[in-house]
């Protein structure tokens, strides 16, 4: 069950090939978007919002492009989930009226419980994953994709 937004994945795959390249030379928009397979049309905004988040960096100009802001090691996939994603709401925070009644206020609060310790555990996963990590698997599918093709 994919539980991340698709903005996210694609924020996501963008810091990979980022990080896949030479940091010394910024990654247009566009080279981001075919090797990743990310539409056109939402690369510039997953960007910007990456570049809000202090995660990436943009050069403009002719030779310009993005960069990471830092080292891959250094960047973790709740930063870039949090980043994507905004501020963090438990799916079931107690945003009903005062007039509801009080066993629906209980089993809310109950719930609203649950779902912050699920939110936290989930968050304690993505805190551990690095950037680099990520890169590494990326690297490893598509060497054994490869490998695949050539048997």
């Amino acid at each position: 069950m994919n539980r991340l937004p698709i903005k996210v994945t694609y924020g996501i795959m963008a810091t990979i090939e980022l990080a896949r390249h030479d940091r010394s030379t910024p990654l247009q928009a566009k080279a981001i978007a075919a090797r990743q397979g990310i539409p056109s049309r939402f690369i510039e905004q997953i960007l910007q919002g990456l570049k809000q988040a202090g995660l990436i960096r943009s050069l403009r100009g002719a030779q310009g492009g993005y960069t990471l802001a830092q080292d891959p090691n250094q960047i973790t996939l709740a930063e870039l989930v949090n980043s994507m994603n905004g501020s963090e709401v438990p799916p079931l925070a107690a945003n009903g009226s005062t007039g509801q009644i009080a066993t629906r206020g209980a089993s809310n609060a109950i719930l609203s419980g649950i779902w912050a310790q699920v939110q936290e555990a989930e968050q304690a996963v993505l805190r551990v994953i690095s950037l680099q990590s990520l890169v590494e698997q990326h690297e490893k599918l598509e060497s054994q994709r490869s490998l695949m093709y050539h048997i």
